[in-house]
């Protein structure tokens, strides 16, 4: 109930501010404990964050931090990512060449990616 009221909206409830009662709040605060350590299945990709999310290949934040520092939006869901038209759109351009080289790493890495239609909460 309280997800579909305040997140029902497409939002990733990690990537957002925290809305709510205080108890709520208080319970978002553990989020990041539990995020340290949890794995994310992706599903459809609406609830997991790309960039900061424990996934199968690990935080991509911390594999690819050159091309991540230059990512417009850091806090941008995987379906967001997988469904955008062009990927140089998502990443603010010149990129450095080791941030180009990370890039392509993880484009091979997204190519491998499937959305299903099942939507799993982390």
């Amino acid at each position: 109930m309280i997800w579909f009221k305040y997140y029902g909206n497409g939002k990733v409830l990690h990537g957002t501010r925290e809305v709510g009662s205080f108890w709520w709040k208080d319970l978002l605060k553990l989020c990041v404990l539990y995020r340290g350590i949890a794995k994310c299945q992706i599903g459809d990709g609406s609830t997991v964050l790309f960039w900061e999310d424990l996934c199968s290949s690990g935080v991509l934040a911390v594999k690819y931090p050159c091309l991540f520092s230059f990512a417009k939006a850091q806090r941008i869901s995987v379906k967001s990512v997988v469904e955008a038209e062009d990927l140089a759109s998502l990443f603010a351009l010149p990129l450095s060449s080791q941030a180009y080289d990370e890039l392509q790493d993880m484009e091979v890495e997204l190519s491998m990616v499937h959305l299903s239609n099942d939507r799993k909460y982390i």
